[in-house]
């Protein structure tokens, strides 16, 4: 039986501290220029009291210096989950709620559990024996369950048929008109579902792993183009996207350093 190891390459997971932070740092700015992106002021459930935009507003210039930290990976693990605690009093108190928005919560409250600050950030912090794995490992479970998830959810004859994909081209300003049609609408769709429940598993071993991360990208770019029908909707899937995409780096057993080996001094090479 294949256990769990105790500890994995720091690289990996520093590089995807980098792409959260850039995530939130984008996400914040939006939700503090407008806290609702468009939508009526209230909480998300009914039974909690509405609050005054600016303090939706405050919580959103918190969540942008944390998200800085983060990138910087300076105090990244507080900074983590401070972000992740700001997304979810967004969500709860300011009525806004999105998947994109859900998973970037979740990954930020994981990644403060993990040594993500050992690599790439201004005072990186070295530990002998890696990155505590479990972690990691719960990350990249949350990567599998969104593609596992979203390929359920769309197991429906309405979207089989070509009928979401259908009302979301005409819609969107990006999609190609050409392409509006049955027969290509229904590939599409069972195209979908089939390639993310193929990254949801090929992610976890190394020879399908390329033919996942190559399927994956192509997926959420089609995702953007084919679903934005607004500026806000791009940003919306672009961060969903990065939060996602970048999660395959958590599936990288190590990244390269671009930085030479010394030879010390007095050793002879070997002939």
């Amino acid at each position: 039986m294949r256990m769990i190891p105790e500890t994995v390459p720091g690289r990996p997971l520093a590089a995807y501290r980098i792409v959260l932070g850039l995530v939130a740092v984008v996400r914040a700015l939006a939700l503090t220029a407008n806290p609702y992106l468009g939508n009526r002021p209230h909480p998300l459930y009914s039974f909690l009291p509405a609050v005054p935009t600016p303090v939706w507003t405050v919580v959103g210039l918190v969540m942008l210096a944390a998200a800085v930290l983060v990138v910087l990976g300076v105090r990244a693990r507080p900074a983590a989950a401070t972000v992740g605690v700001c997304v979810l009093l967004l969500m709860w108190g300011a009525g806004y709620y999105g998947n994109g928005a859900y998973l970037l919560a979740t990954m930020s409250l994981l990644i403060s559990c993990t040594r993500c600050d050992t690599d790439l950030a201004l005072r990186p912090r070295r530990y002998a024996d890696g990155v505590w794995a479990p972690p990691v490992y719960l990350m990249r479970a949350q990567i599998t369950i969104v593609y596992v998830y979203a390929a359920l959810g769309k197991l429906s004859l309405d979207f089989l048929s070509g009928n979401g994909l259908a009302s979301w081209g005409i819609d969107s300003a990006l999609a190609p008109r050409f392409l509006l049609v049955l027969p290509v609408l229904v590939t599409m769709a069972v195209g979908a579902v089939a390639t993310e429940l193929f990254v949801s598993v090929a992610l976890w071993f190394r020879r399908t792993r390329p033919v996942a991360i190559t399927l994956g990208l192509l997926l959420h770019l089609c995702m953007i183009g084919w679903i934005s029908d607004s500026l806000i909707a791009v940003v919306e899937l672009t961060c969903f996207a990065a939060t996602t995409t970048g999660g395959y780096l958590l599936f990288v057993d190590r990244l390269p350093r671009f930085v030479e080996r010394r030879i010390p001094e007095g050793s002879q090479a070997s002939g």
